[in-house]
């Protein structure tokens, strides 16, 4: 299979705040953009919620007829990340294969971190990684905790433009937030905050019930529990694969919400044991249906 193709063949592409952007892509199949912000499936010639990216079609050529081009009209620091374009109807979205990619810094030196303040899961691994996202290549970055300041050495602690920065993780295990900062014009800059929450890494076990199968009759209620057993504060996350399931996952991860007819629910969460229930009361089953409850630690 052939590839698609960029007009913007670096790996990184820079630019500066209130530029515009256009990236056309070439290819032989029917094609889609992702961008950061962005939908999984951007409409057409229209503003795409907080960005000012638009989709259109474009001229192809003999080899791929097909051809989108991804434009912004004023980019903003947050429009940094990820240009990726893709074969819209096959699943599998390789690179180099089934889609193709551009990373694009949109410079503002007045907002040089771009991450979101979140929580920082940190488990045993050797390693881990920062999300200090940056709108400029090359700064220099400082690590800061409650009680300590880390720098990049190239070896154990390690900075990538687009990454952040990767950190032995017995490093962090005293820390409760963790900022990057940055000095440019003589002025320093922080970036939003994590906060760390250190985690297991174990899952032990995963059951369904009831654990037999089911005979019901038209008209009752069927409810399915997905239960894990896992290490005390790990992040599990719950999917579930059920008749006339959407395309877009159902995971949960915590959150209760309101109990509805074919709807999975994530329900309650002890030390060591995570629950998610399926409650199915309305809709028509056909003689033989099968459910599926997968469960996975939040990495």
């Amino acid at each position: 299979m052939t590839p698609p193709t960029l007009n913007i063949t670096e790996e990184t592409y820079v630019i500066d705040s209130s530029d515009s952007l256009s990236i056309s892509c070439r290819g032989q199949h029917p094609l889609e953009w992702a961008w950061p912000g962005a939908q999984d499936a951007p409409v057409p010639e229209e503003k795409d919620g907080e960005d000012t990216g638009t989709v259109r079609d474009c001229e192809g050529t003999d080899t791929r007829p097909y051809c989108k081009v991804l434009q912004l009209q004023e980019a903003h620091a947050n429009n940094t990340g990820s240009y990726r374009c893709y074969y819209k109807y096959i699943k599998a979205r390789i690179e180099g294969t089934t889609a193709a990619s551009t990373y694009v810094f949109v410079r503002d030196w007045e907002q040089p971190f771009i991450n979101k303040p979140d929580t920082l899961l940190v488990n045993r691994k050797d390693s881990t990684w920062v999300p200090c996202l940056v709108s400029i290549p090359g700064l220099n970055v400082t690590l800061r905790s409650q009680s300590s300041a880390l720098q990049p050495d190239g070896q154990e602690v390690v900075w990538d433009d687009r990454r952040g920065m990767r950190v032995p993780t017995p490093l962090l295990r005293d820390a409760l937030y963790l900022q990057c900062e940055t000095t440019w014009g003589g002025q320093a800059f922080l970036s939003n905050p994590f906060v760390v929450h250190i985690t297991g890494n174990e899952l032990y076990d995963i059951q369904l019930f009831p654990k037999r199968s089911l005979e019901l009759l038209v008209g009752e209620k069927l409810v399915l529990n997905c239960t894990v057993w896992a290490e005390f504060n790990s992040g599990v996350t719950f999917d579930w694969n059920y008749p006339g399931k959407q395309v877009s996952s159902a995971s949960l991860a915590g959150a209760v919400p309101e109990s509805s007819p074919g709807i999975p629910v994530a329900a309650h969460t002890h030390p060591g044991l995570a629950h998610t229930y399926f409650p199915l009361s309305q809709e028509p089953l056909s003689d033989r249906e099968v459910f599926l409850c997968q469960g996975k630690l939040r990495v």
